[in-house]
């Protein structure tokens, strides 16, 4: 059971409409981005029904494939009908509406080779209660206020599945035995592209960013990208949510979980024992 307070179910949600076509976009783009306001219109943009934020809480928005057009369109905008803007007036204008988090997000994202329709990024825990009622079988609110959810075969730690890579810079560091079993780097990248093929299946995904620990000197940025809404929510509990300026401004080179567990590793794949894997590797800080 996980349980947070559903008085922070508000936020405002942009998605786009994927049969806009490309060219299109671009037209809506430059008309938009020339007006005085420089407001995006609503050709492109549909904001979904959503209440308004409570005062001093932070926006959490999805973001969607057609966002990464308008950061496509960047180049041949400044080369082309705003020859006259700077690059910082051309980029504030393409991240008015997701903001430049929502671009980096994505770019990140994309750069593991994960690429799907929506990403649901810090969502408040009234989005991922909805978001679990809606899509995952068995879900339901128990009379404590608490999301009640099926975890499937698993339903605790996998102790004798855990593996960690054998790399030189950290191999004098760990305590290797039956707790701590090595792994071929080679195996590992297996179970990884695994774990990607998978998550590029789903239509959605949540990614949580959080701290692993309170104090600034020792703590370790973790991101966790996951397919299942209850798994998100779980993790804004285990991790010490970052501030707005922290998001901003020091939020640098997170450690990645990818939660694949819905899907089974490959037996066959050296140093395999089970159709579960948590595999680590502390030199390219996944998970």
């Amino acid at each position: 059971l996980a349980q947070a307070p559903l008085v922070r179910a508000c936020s405002v949600t942009l998605t786009f409409h994927r049969g806009l076509s490309y060219s299109h976009a671009k037209e809506a783009m430059l008309s938009r981005l020339q007006s005085n306001t420089r407001r995006l219109s609503g050709a492109v943009l549909r904001p979904l029904a959503a209440p308004q934020p409570l005062c001093g809480q932070r926006q959490k928005s999805t973001f969607s494939r057609g966002d990464k057009i308008k950061a496509s369109l960047m180049e041949q905008l400044k080369a082309a009908e705003l020859k006259g803007w700077t690059p910082e007036e051309v980029k504030a204008a393409l991240s008015m509406e997701i903001g430049s988090r929502g671009l980096e997000v994505l770019s990140e994202v994309n750069s593991l080779s994960l690429d799907v329709d929506e990403i649901y990024y810090n969502s408040p825990a009234g989005v991922l209660y909805e978001q679990a009622l809606r899509y995952e079988e068995g879900s339901a609110i128990v009379d404590s206020g608490a999301l009640a959810v099926k975890s499937g075969k698993k339903t605790g730690r996998s102790p004798l599945d855990k593996r960690i890579v054998f790399e030189e810079a950290s191999a004098d560091d760990v305590w290797w035995g039956k707790v701590n079993i090595k792994l071929d780097y080679k195996a590992f990248l297996t179970n990884r592209e695994r774990a990607v093929d998978y998550l590029n299946t789903r239509k959605r995904l949540y990614v949580v960013d959080g701290y692993g620990g309170w104090d600034a000197d020792y703590r370790v940025p973790v991101r966790v990208i996951t397919s299942r809404a209850y798994h998100a929510l779980f993790m804004q509990n285990m991790l010490v949510p970052p501030t707005e300026h922290e998001l901003e401004t020091g939020f640098h080179s997170p450690f990645v979980i990818m939660n694949a567990g819905v899907f089974p590793c490959n037996r066959q794949t050296e140093g395999m024992t089970s159709s579960t894997s948590i595999a680590v590797s502390f030199k390219r800080r996944e998970m």
